[in-house]
């Protein structure tokens, strides 16, 4: 029987340590990696914004050679800081959402109006100063420049750009595992309290025995955090992430970084209460054995008598 128990003991421990592992996955998963507030504040740390508007500093300036409306008409409509912000926010809430919730759309916004008005005055006063008609022809003209001043800014403020990828029925296919693993995550967290709870019962003689299992599988589970965390910072594996915008270069840096340092610090807050554990089962064992040596020399004192 008290075999019994010791292999029960060990192998709850050994599935405790993935549970370990697996609920500090799944809670940085659901509270950082998809949290839109946690990224866009990231962003918003970075020189993201910055190198948003010198890229597109760049790209009016190529699209003023191209169709002779001067450079200022489009960066002044475009280069307002808050719309350019609040239009990447709402981006890259859209697109975490549409990853999150079974039931939503996914369409990246793009302000064409902000172009209309100042892109079209230029295009009808040059007209008049040139007597030219300001006919259908020009028109049209003047609005796919629009549409492309448009597209332009609307590529700048995405990061999450889901339009690629949307039609594939396996991103659709990772997109309901995702779903699916969230919907039910709190199962990770009852299997431990689970496994948990029968490592007490099997110690249910002496509860504080418990403290060493439980505590091996905390510092084992974190393991599996804190090594890959620690090799890719050592590694600099986030500074080398490299694509052709500096933008993204800049975006997916910063959060790359974020997101290991993260790792490594719920890891290693799990590791220390592991280690905790350990240390509170070696207190608690020399207590009981400080009593039960001072219960047999007052007994064998009392036997003299």
């Amino acid at each position: 029987m008290r075999n019994l128990k010791k292999i029960g003991r060990v192998i709850l421990t050994f599935l405790l340590m993935f549970v370990v592992a697996a609920l500090i996955g799944i809670l940085f998963m659901k509270h950082v990696l998809l949290n839109a507030k946690d990224l866009n504040q990231q962003l918003a740390d970075s020189p993201y914004y910055t190198q948003i508007e010198e890229s597109l500093s760049a790209k009016f300036k190529s699209l003023s050679l191209e169709t002779s409306i001067p450079e200022e008409v489009f960066a002044e409509a475009a280069m307002d800081q808050y719309a350019l912000r609040q239009l990447t926010r709402t981006n890259n809430e859209q697109a975490l959402n549409y990853l999150v919730a079974p039931d939503s759309t996914y369409g990246a916004a793009a302000d064409r109006s902000m172009f209309e008005e100042p892109v079209m005055a230029y295009v009808e006063n040059y007209a008049a100063d040139h007597n030219q008609p300001f006919d259908k022809d020009l028109q049209a003209q003047t609005a796919a420049v629009i549409d492309e001043a448009t597209a332009l800014f609307g590529s700048h403020t995405i990061l999450l750009n889901l339009d690629n990828v949307i039609a594939y029925p396996q991103f659709q296919n990772f997109r309901k595992i995702l779903q699916t693993v969230l919907a039910y995550f709190y199962l990770v967290p009852l299997a431990f309290f689970l496994i948990a709870g029968a490592l007490v019962g099997l110690n249910w003689k002496l509860p504080h025995r418990s403290l060493i299992w439980i505590g091996s599988s905390f510092v084992s589970g974190s393991a599996f955090v804190i090594i890959p965390a620690s090799v890719a910072l050592s590694l600099k594996i986030p500074q080398r992430i490299t694509v052709s915008a500096d933008y993204i270069n800049t975006a997916l840096r910063a959060l790359a970084m974020h997101y290991t340092v993260v790792l490594l610090v719920s890891g290693a807050l799990v590791f220390f209460l592991g280690v905790a554990c350990l240390v509170g089962y070696s207190l608690i064992s020399k207590a009981k054995r400080a009593v039960y040596r001072q219960n047999r020399t007052y007994a064998a004192e009392m036997e003299q008598y």
